[in-house]
């Protein structure tokens, strides 16, 4: 349930009950009135106010009873009337305001102020609404389990080497082409030695087989001739 408060900025005249009578009754004591708008709809004990201008007015009492009474259509139709405490304030307001309790979507009158003056007027809040706001505010237990860690061991931190500038390429030397060398000349054409001659001469043991055939066949040539003259 959310609860937050809203003061609103409203007009306040100090009014007696002289006010239509004689001036010597003038004299007696003030009450307070304050003109308020309402933007939005404000629960009052049993009485919820619309939103729209009220003017909330302090109830005459000799005894200051704190009762504040509330009216609508410009202070003529009354609305409702609620007890009050007293509410205080270290420095003096410069400002009369009027505050709300905003509970989800409801809201409450909370504390009144006048401006110039130290002391407020403060609405209780409805027994309803403060179970509420109790129930909001108690604490709830749920079941858990405690373990200890041991802390971590702090790592020491190493400082990285900043990284070395890649070496620039040397120059490679120029290669001077070697010329190559001329072919050699080409060796010249020898001749052929001749193929040695046949030796056409007989061997003498040759020569004298062939006398001998040469002699045989004549020889058998002149008996033929001798043998057919016979």
């Amino acid at each position: 349930m959310q609860k937050s408060n809203f003061a609103f900025a409203a007009s306040a005249v100090a009014l007696g009950l002289a006010t239509l009578v004689t001036p010597v009754r003038a004299q007696g004591p003030m009450y307070d009135t304050v003109y308020v708008n309402l933007p939005y709809s404000v629960t009052i004990g049993n009485k919820t106010l619309q939103p729209g201008d009220y003017v909330i007015k302090e109830l005459p009492s000799q005894d200051k009873s704190r009762v504040l009474t509330i009216y609508s259509n410009h202070g003529m139709t009354f609305e409702t009337s609620a007890m009050t405490i007293a509410a205080y304030k270290v420095n003096t307001p410069d400002d009369t305001t009027v505050s709300l309790h905003h509970f989800a979507n409801d809201y409450y009158f909370d504390k009144v102020f006048i401006q110039g003056k130290n002391y407020g007027y403060e609405f209780p809040l409805p027994n309803s609404v403060k179970q509420r706001e109790k129930e909001r505010l108690a604490p709830v237990s749920v079941a858990a389990r405690y373990e200890s860690t041991p802390a971590p061991t702090p790592q020491a931190e190493v400082t990285q080497p900043a990284p070395q500038p890649a070496p620039q390429p040397e120059p490679q030397p120029e290669v001077a082409q070697a010329t190559p060398p001329p072919p050699p000349p080409a060796p010249e054409a020898q001749p052929e030695p001749a193929p040695p001659q046949a030796n056409r001469e007989l061997p003498s043991t040759s020569a004298d087989w062939m006398m001998m055939l040469l002699s045989g066949g004549t020889l058998s040539g002149l008996g033929l001739m001798l043998r057919r003259k016979g």
